[in-house]
């Protein structure tokens, strides 16, 4: 039987911060597919030298399918093709991960894999490991980042950092990974270029299994009544 290809999507980290998040958007989002085989996942709160592959289960998790796990974890590691990637068994889920695995499939069982952010590469590179993951969406796995898509500034004002993410979506809707990764956007007044903060690095992960005919659907949240990091899916073309 041939496997649907599978979305890919990116959830932002504000939203899902905040008590009662309504996931509704996202989930309506996922149900036009059959109920991915496995799930995908890169957060940034797990970092790294080298990449990692979590195989342990999140004990307090449903979506915890150990066995299953660890094949998809082997199959990342052998598509990643990585000396130094590896398979980790003290890894936990991190929360971020299982709260948005079970706002989107509460009623399903799913085993799921977590990838590291390796801390010695560069954006650019990790956009071009995470094309790698690409053949999994013809498997039946969805690839799901989750972070903020925010400027690498700490004083960044509030006008910079929605002007950063106006031009940041429209990288994304123009699906320009490569200008999105070095992605460096001149700030209001001109005064310096502002590119991706480390939290921002899932959001390659996501894009960069896109395929030629993939549409774009953007969500733009809130956080505490303030815009938030949007989130965003990938749709397959319709066959």
């Amino acid at each position: 039987m041939e496997l649907q290809r599978m979305p890919a999507l990116f959830a932002g980290l504000e939203e899902l911060s905040v008590p009662g998040w309504d996931a509704a958007a996202l989930q309506q989002a996922t149900q036009a597919y059959p109920r991915p085989r496995a799930i995908v996942c890169v957060s940034p709160r797990w970092q790294t030298r080298g990449v990692c592959i979590s195989i342990a289960p999140e004990q307090d998790s449903l979506h915890a399918m150990e066995s299953v796990s660890t094949r998809v974890a082997r199959r990342v590691a052998g598509l990643l093709d990585m000396p130094s990637a590896r398979l980790d068994s003290s890894h936990p889920l991190d929360p971020e991960v299982v709260q948005l695995v079970q706002a989107l499939y509460p009623q399903a069982d799913i085993p799921v894999v977590q990838i590291s952010l390796d801390s010695e590469l560069s954006a650019l590179e990790h956009a071009a490991l995470a094309a790698w993951l690409r053949p999994l969406r013809e498997q039946g796995v969805l690839i799901a980042g989750i972070g903020t898509i925010c400027p690498d500034a700490d004083d960044a004002t509030r006008q910079q950092v929605s002007c950063f993410r106006d031009q940041v979506g429209q990288l994304i809707d123009a699906g320009d990974i490569v200008r999105l990764a070095e992605c460096r956007l001149p700030a209001p007044g001109g005064e310096r270029d502002m590119h991706l903060a480390p939290s921002a690095l899932p959001l390659l992960y996501a894009l960069a299994v896109r395929e030629a005919g993939d549409s774009v659907e953007f969500f733009n949240g809130k956080c505490a009544g303030m815009p938030a990091t949007p989130s965003v899916v990938l749709h397959p073309k319709a066959a």
